[in-house]
C-alpha cells in the first residue's frame, strides 16, 4: 500500500500544503492540494476522492481537478465520496455555480464530469482491491474517517477531529491495521482555542492514543499549524509507548 502525501499542513504558507493523500494513483483522501503537486497526466488517473469534511483546506483542489479534467476532454467521471451532510455542504457551497461551476452538471446531466456518492456510516465500498468504510468523529462541522483495506491491511484516515470516541471502537477491532493519520493542530498552550475548533493538541493526542489500548498501529501526525509545528514537535516526544511519525509535503508512506 503506497501512500503519497500531497499535503499534510494545517495552514498554507509557502512550502506548506493542505491537506491531501494519494493512494495507488487513483484514489485520493481529502484534496487540500493537488493541482499544484500533480502532472496532468497523473491527474487523469484520478478516479475517487474521499472528503473527510468540507472545510477549504481539505477540498478547494476538487475544483481546480475538475476543471482540469474537463478541458482535458476526459470521458468518465471523477466521484466525489463522503456523507451526505458533507455531499450537501459541498454542493451548497462549492459547486454551487456562484463559487464554482456545477460540474455534477457539467457537461450535461447525463454524463457530467464530477458525481457524488454518499457513504452510508459503517458500510463498506469496495473498489477492486479496496474497502472504504466511513466513521464519524468529532469536529466543529460534520467529519467522517476513512478506514481503508487492501490486501489485509488497513490504514485509518481521520480528517480534523477533536477528542472521540466511536472510531477507535472500529480500530481496536481492526486486524491488520497498520497506521493511523490522525491531526495534531495547535501546542498544548493553545487548548482552549482547540477545544473550540475541534482539533487535537499533544496532550488530547495521547488522550486519544490510548483509546486505542493494546493495538499498536504506526501513527502519522498531520495538519500542524507551521507556526506551532517545533512547539508540536516538543511535546509529541512526551508520547511513551507509541510509534510517532510527523510527516511531510511530498513523502511516500509504503505500508
Amino acid at each position: 500500500m503506497k501512500i503519497r502525501v500531497l499535503g499534510c499542513h494545517g495552514s498554507q504558507l509557502p512550502h506548506h500544503n493542505t491537506t491531501s493523500f494519494f493512494l495507488e494513483k487513483s484514489i485520493l483522501v481529502d484534496a487540500g492540494t493537488v493541482t499544484t503537486v500533480l502532472s496532468l497526466e497523473e491527474q487523469l488517473r484520478i478516479d475517487y476522492v474521499f472528503v473527510t469534511h468540507a472545510h477549504l483546506d481539505h477540498v478547494r483542489d476538487i475544483t481546480f481537478l475538475v476543471d482540469n479534467l474537463y478541458y482535458a476532454k476526459r470521458e468518465r467521471p471523477l466521484t466525489v465520496c463522503s456523507s451526505r451532510g458533507i455531499i450537501e455542504n459541498l454542493h451548497r457551497h462549492l459547486f454551487n455555480n456562484v463559487i464554482w461551476p456545477d460540474f455534477s452538471k457539467i457537461p450535461s446531466a447525463k454524463a457530467p464530469l464530477i458525481k457524488f456518492e454518499i457513504l452510508a456510516p459503517g458500510r463498506k465500498k469496495i473498489l477492486g482491491d479496496w474497502q472504504v468504510r466511513a466513521i464519524g468523529v468529532h469536529h466543529t462541522v460534520e467529519t467522517i474517517g476513512f478506514m481503508m483495506e487492501s490486501k489485509g491491511k488497513a490504514v485509518l484516515f481521520l480528517g480534523d477531529t477533536g477528542p472521540t470516541d466511536g472510531v477507535w471502537k472500529v480500530a481496536r477491532r481492526m486486524k491488520g491495521l497498520k497506521a493511523v493519520f490522525i491531526e495534531t493542530s495547535l501546542p498544548s498552550s493553545m487548548q482552549g482555542i482547540a477545544d473550540k475548533t475541534g482539533h487535537l493538541t499533544p496532550v488530547t493526542l495521547m488522550g486519544e492514543l490510548k483509546k486505542l489500548k493494546d493495538a499498536k498501529p504506526k501513527i502519522y501526525l498531520y495538519h500542524m499549524k507551521p507556526r506551532y509545528a517545533e512547539a508540536i514537535r516538543r511535546e509529541v516526544t512526551a508520547i511513551q509507548d507509541r510509534k510517532i511519525h510527523i510527516i511531510e509535503d511530498g513523502q511516500a508512506i509504503r505500508i
